[in-house]
């Protein structure tokens, strides 16, 4: 523009001198010109040749279009970039100059991305394609990090237990309960920042947030100060990893999308099957500093895989920039769905937390073995992540989550019950699958219930309210197994148990809402 407007002038004052005289009549058709050749409503006339004609008092403007092979124009008008002739005889004035405010304006397209639908220039999502499967890596990535990486806390449990002074089963629980919640409770805020477009400076934020925080927990030396760290910094930064991502698969896929959404699963399953590995072997070696600095790297790594792969199919954001609640509030399905999965949580998970505790207390297996429960948990769930996609694809995904879920809450009320390490094993393994069905299609059903706009503020939602039962699960558990002389573990399995059957309920009146009967793949 700088050079544009030093230009001007001179060019309109040397037209001006020509032919001996002040010349404005040149000067109003060079500059009418070049108005109406940079005007959107011109663009289809490249080609075209404008005469500008002789003015006279007695002989009004009538510019003459010229059109090329490629424009069908008629003469003395214009056409708009809807196909529409418009006549210009109005829009010159007696002295020449054609009037803006006179010429009829290009009339808006209804599937502009300013009228908020941008389908038809983007297509359906591919369903498929490399950079729709890099999307699934990222999403695996982010996956290993956060939930993977929280899915290992039952090493901590055991590990802080001995080496902290001082603490009850019920304190050390805030610290995995607050890194389990908190990636789930800024999904409100995350899913729609994501929506209305800033993805990549969230992620880029909240992978260095994370990975300071894991080098901080090597120098922890309290309970609080592992609260802080590895609780809130950790869990926070990874509530704006984990949630955001989610929100990206639905661009690239809908047919297969329940099977998108379990192949992004088997981060969190390779993540709780590797870490407590890692943990165990590392600490025996090198001492818990390294071994958590080595974390570190890993995590490192992965998030940069993660940062490179995690691309939104679109930049085209939701101008109107308010997070949709009231028209979510306002949908039924969506909200029974939501208070389905937040009661899942007081429940699903507490297994996964007392594993390696009640292998040690109570079947007296050493520590050096006991943590094979938790690896044994994680990686059997592979199987369920990996299938649910299929049958959910064919089954429908709230179908194949409900059931699953019934088979994980019979599954927490009997393990207490287990009297040696290999049928802990195998009611672990078996747990392991029904709970991998359960958050892997944890997002799918959501994002069938609301248009596309809205999922990733729907997605949101339900990881707010979800957090805050989450907050609460693992110390109301501890409390619980802190009652009577012992050890009560039996009662954690049957509070555990009843709630993740009572949220099954609210899933079976989600899916009749939508259905409006009880027949019916959804």
């Amino acid at each position: 523009m700088a050079i544009g407007a030093l230009v001007s002038a001179p060019i309109a004052g040397q037209i001006l001198e020509t032919n001996g005289g002040l010349n404005f009549a040149a000067v109003g058709g060079y500059s009418g010109y070049i108005l109406l050749s940079t005007s959107p409503t011109f663009t289809h006339l490249t080609s075209a040749t404008i005469v500008m004609t002789e003015l006279s008092p007695s002989s009004p403007p009538s510019p003459t279009i010229r059109p090329s092979s490629s424009h069908s124009v008629v003469e003395g008008g214009m056409p708009t970039s809807t196909g529409h002739t418009e006549t210009m005889k109005d829009a010159v004035t007696a002295d020449g100059i054609i009037d803006e405010k006179a010429q009829t304006r290009e009339q808006p397209d209804s599937k502009s991305p300013e009228h908020g639908n941008n389908t038809g220039a983007l297509g359906p999502p591919p369903d498929g394609g490399l950079r729709a499967w890099l999307v699934v890596t990222g999403v695996f990535c982010a996956g290993f990090c956060t939930f993977g990486f929280a899915n290992a806390f039952g090493v901590f449990q055991a590990y802080y237990a001995k080496t902290i002074p001082e603490v009850t089963q019920f304190s050390i629980a805030w610290i995995g309960s607050l890194q389990y919640s908190l990636i789930f409770l800024p999904g409100l805020v995350a899913g729609h920042l994501s929506d209305i477009g800033y993805l990549r400076p969230m992620l880029i934020i909240a992978s260095a947030v994370m990975v300071t925080s894991i080098f901080l927990v090597a120098e922890c030396k309290t309970l609080w100060q592992l609260v802080l760290c590895q609780g809130l910094a950790i869990g926070g930064a990874s509530g704006f990893l984990f949630t955001p991502c989610l929100g990206v698969l639905p661009q690239y896929f809908v047919k297969k999308r329940a099977t998108a959404y379990g192949c992004t699963a088997l981060g969190s399953s390779l993540g709780g099957t590797l870490f407590p590995i890692v943990l165990r072997k590392l600490m025996a070696a090198v001492g818990f500093k390294w071994t958590i600095r080595i974390l570190g790297f890993i995590i490192m790594a992965f998030l940069g895989v993660m940062l490179l792969c995690v691309r939104p199919r679109t930049e085209i954001r939701n101008k109107r920039g308010r997070f949709p609640l009231k028209e979510l509030i306002e949908k039924p399905t969506i909200m029974l769905y939501i208070a389905a999965v937040s009661i899942m949580w007081l429940g699903i998970y507490n297994p996964l937390t007392y594993f390696d505790v009640y292998a040690q207390e109570k079947l007296g297996i050493p520590a050096n073995r006991s943590y094979y429960v938790i690896v044994t948990a994680n990686a059997v769930s592979i199987v369920g992540r990996i299938g649910c996609g299929v049958l959910a694809d064919k089954f429908g995904p709230l179908n194949v989550q409900t059931a699953f879920c019934a088979g994980a809450a019979f599954l927490t009320i009997a393990w207490p019950y287990t009297r040696r390490f290999a049928s802990l094993e195998i009611v672990a393994a078996l747990y392991g699958i029904c709970s991998g069905v359960f958050v892997s299609l944890l997002p799918a059903p959501s994002s069938n219930m609301v248009p596309s706009h809205q999922i990733g503020a729907s997605i949101g939602l339900a990881s707010t309210c979800m957090a805050l039962f989450a907050v609460f699960s693992a110390p109301i558990a501890g409390q619980i197994l802190d009652t009577g002389d012992g050890l009560n573990f039996v009662a954690v399995g049957g509070y555990s148990g009843a709630m993740v059957l009572f949220a099954c309920c609210f899933s079976l009146a989600s899916r009749y809402s939508a259905l409006k009967g009880w027949k019916g793949k959804f």
